[in-house]
């Protein structure tokens, strides 16, 4: 009996069900890359035994991802992902790294000396750092973090640890955006010349902050919840563009404000390029307000400023009405009386209208600002608070 033919039909189907089993097979290299790069690289190493298409896909992920506290057999398997990367780095055909995540205890010396390694073989773009929080009871230990060539923007979140030293290795020059998180940093790196952006989240800096000395071309600063231990700060920057201070404290060491405890910071802001700036505190029993703050800033157009109370206020912005948008907001819920507050808007009204005389200010405003009470209160007792805003859009419209 001759064999049964199957119809054309049939034929038809049973490819389109064996082409359907490996879908991920047939995508171009790239797109699978991509897709691997989900997981964590191990776990992408695994894959690479899976058939022959899939053999050097770990030379090609652009992310590479290493959480170097979650290896079984931790010292083997460690020095097993260097070797791995290496040989990635020797390929001539693999693909660059665009971005490296990276976890490991901070505290512990091996650790920190398999991280730098694993950093410069993988010589990735972006380059994240992860480490667990610091336990009070040890001793914060400095650590250097060489930068690899391609290095051009770093984060590290470090929760209690202290900054690691980033000024060295052939990346550092180029490196253009920094963002520290949670850490405490006791000096800056001596020269950062391509740093276009620092942000910084939750740091306690107890080093000088003067970015000016060692970041000149920064564009971008962004802080919040950030304590910085001296009793002045002054940001001297050229090219600034953009600033944010939300929930920045600036006192000495050992002095801590909040509700009326007198203000201690002095804050000098020199940044001829600014163009918006965004100064903000929205938590009065964390930290004291402002001895003085005062802001040179001609090119000034966006400003925003919610209840940070400073004694002194000086703004010069040049021309008058350059600034041409934002708000002043002023809630009494916050350390001090409306009255102070009142006091305080007038000065800085003063700066952004300096064509007006002094004594005017306040009937040339008064239509654009509005006094109203605030429904949230920290104190148990039920008191009446106000909040004091002025709409600068409406005002420079309406002069």
């Amino acid at each position: 009996m001759g064999r049964r033919r199957r119809s054309k039909s049939n034929r038809k189907k049973a490819k389109t069900d064996a082409g359907s089993g490996d879908r991920l097979t047939a995508l171009p290299l790239e797109l699978r890359a991509r897709i691997a790069s989900l997981l964590h690289f191990r776990q992408i190493v695994q894959l690479s035994v899976l058939s022959r298409p899939w053999r050097h896909i770990h030379h090609h992920t652009p992310v590479v991802k290493l959480y170097l506290y979650d290896f079984p057999d931790e010292e083997d398997s460690i020095l097993a992902a260097r070797v791995t990367l290496a040989r990635r780095a020797q390929d001539a055909a693999a693909s660059s790294v665009d971005a490296l995540r990276l976890a490991f205890a901070a505290d512990d010396p091996r650790m920190r000396r398999h991280a730098g390694r694993i950093v410069a073989l993988a010589d990735a773009r972006e380059i994240r750092i992860y480490a667990p929080y610091h336990h009070g009871g040890s001793t914060r230990e400095a650590w250097a973090l060489d930068l690899p060539p391609a290095a051009r923007e770093l984060e590290v979140v470090a929760r209690d640890h202290l900054a690691p030293a980033v000024g060295g290795g052939p990346g550092a020059a180029a490196l253009s955006k920094l963002t520290l998180g949670g850490v405490v940093v006791r000096e800056w790196p001596p020269l950062l010349p391509s740093l276009r952006s620092l942000d910084l989240d939750g740091v306690t800096v107890e080093a000088a902050f003067a970015p000016g000395s060692w970041c000149p071309r920064l564009d971008e600063l962004d802080m919040f919840c950030t304590k910085i231990e001296h009793a002045r700060v002054d940001i001297r920057l050229p090219l600034l563009r953009f600033m944010s201070l939300d929930e920045v404290d600036v006192s000495p060491h050992g002095k801590h404000g909040g509700g009326d405890a007198p203000p201690f910071g002095e804050v000098a802001i020199d940044a001829p390029a600014l163009e918006e700036l965004d100064v903000t505190c929205n938590s009065g029993s964390s930290h004291a307000g402002y001895r003085s703050f005062t802001l040179r800033a001609p090119r000034l157009r966006l400003l925003v400023w919610a209840n940070q109370f400073a004694e002194r206020v000086a703004i010069d912005v040049g021309r008058p009405g350059s600034v041409k948008f934002g708000t002043i907001q002023l809630s009494s819920i916050f350390w001090r009386g409306i009255e102070r507050y009142r006091e305080q808007m007038m000065r800085m009204l003063e700066g952004l209208l300096p064509d007006l005389l002094p004594e005017s200010v306040a009937d040339v405003a008064r239509p654009y600002m509005t006094l109203e009470e605030c429904d949230d209160s920290y104190d148990d007792e039920d008191e009446a608070e106000e909040k004091l805003t002025c709409d600068i859009d409406a005002l420079m419209r309406g002069i």
